[in-house]
């Protein structure tokens, strides 16, 4: 019975996988590529009307920095919820990721006049320790923005 069971759980694990990996290769496909010299841009939407967010010369440090190497646009949000800053590289000086993560801060810093940071990653010695401190790592600079 033990046997059984192992073996049905063993199954459904692998169907499992076998199904987030199809649905992975579907999103993909469906949204084209992502890699580091992708034309699309990048969003957020600011808490804030557009005059409080101030023009492409007077932005938060973390956009203000890039300068020059991205394309940046504000523009009033959709049904007046705040302001939309766009963004993508203008060259391949900055990466996505870069521009997502300065994306995220500068909105932090409209928004609340802090960087909001994660918690520290876990100190844990062990394999799930490394896991976390990994994905942490990497947080800002992929997902949804």
């Amino acid at each position: 019975m033990t046997t059984a069971r192992t073996a049905t759980v063993a199954a459904v694990g692998g169907a499992g996988v076998a199904a987030f990996a199809v649905i992975r290769g579907l999103r993909r496909a469906a949204h084209g590529p992502a890699d580091d010299h992708d034309e699309r841009w990048l969003a957020v939407t600011v808490n804030r009307a557009p005059e409080e967010v101030g023009s492409a010369g007077s932005l938060p440090g973390p956009l203000a920095r890039l300068g020059d190497e991205i394309e940046l646009r504000i523009v009033p949000a959709a049904g007046d919820k705040g302001t939309e800053l766009r963004a993508r590289p203008a060259g391949t000086e900055v990466s996505r990721g870069d521009l997502r993560s300065a994306l995220r801060k500068a909105k932090s810093l409209i928004e609340t006049g802090i960087v909001l940071e994660a918690d520290p990653p876990s100190a844990h010695p062990g394999p799930l320790g490394k896991v976390l401190r990994k994905v942490t790592r990497n947080a800002q600079k992929g997902g949804r923005l």
